[in-house]
């Protein structure tokens, strides 16, 4: 028996209405920013891997933790219309991960569990005469590798070098209107 989690998407307002005519929420891939192409392509092979029943489809992004604060800015342009979607499903359809974390992959570094580790990365690089931007592949094979430590939020929890994880991000290929509990629209600041 698989649980079930609650967790939160904020869209805008004609993403709401979209659902709301077809009965589905889904991502619309075309608005992912292009600087991050090769980072999301990534991403959608890890929920290949990863999730049972993943088609390849864009991938929508979700909070598991924290539930997002509509009285704080910065969720979409000042003025927009949008709207902040609860929703129930089950666990094996989303993939979690830190949102810190994230970011290591977002600027292509290198996710260390601890300084020495990361050092011994840069020195390993600095060896070989490599530029972080421009690895072979058996570095890059290992630089992405180091990625997939996004999704363990146990470990990076436990790492002082990483932890704690306080923002938990997730992704899905679709949220049906029957699993959405609760909309609250807002005016983004």
């Amino acid at each position: 028996m698989t649980s079930e989690v609650t967790l939160w998407t904020i869209q805008d307002a004609g993403a709401w209405e979209r659902c709301r005519r077809t009965g589905i929420l889904r991502a619309d891939g075309r608005r992912a920013c292009a600087a991050y192409r090769y980072e999301y392509r990534w991403l959608r092979c890890q929920a290949e891997s990863r999730l049972a029943g993943y088609s390849g489809g864009a991938l929508l992004w979700a909070w598991l933790r924290p539930k997002p604060d509509l009285r704080r800015g910065s969720h979409m342009s000042e003025g927009r219309r949008g709207v902040r979607i609860e929703f129930v499903v089950p666990a094996d359809r989303i993939l979690c991960s830190d949102f810190s974390a994230w970011h290591c992959v977002l600027n292509r570094g290198y996710l260390a569990l601890s300084e020495a580790e990361d050092d011994a990365w840069d020195r390993s690089l600095t060896a070989r005469g490599l530029d972080w931007r421009h690895l072979p592949p058996a570095e890059t094979r290992e630089l992405e590798k180091s990625w997939e430590r996004i999704f363990d939020l146990d470990r990076l929890q436990a790492s002082s070098w990483t932890g704690p994880v306080t923002h938990v991000q997730a992704v899905l290929e679709r949220v049906f209107l029957k699993e959405i509990t609760r909309v609250d629209h807002f005016i983004a600041r």
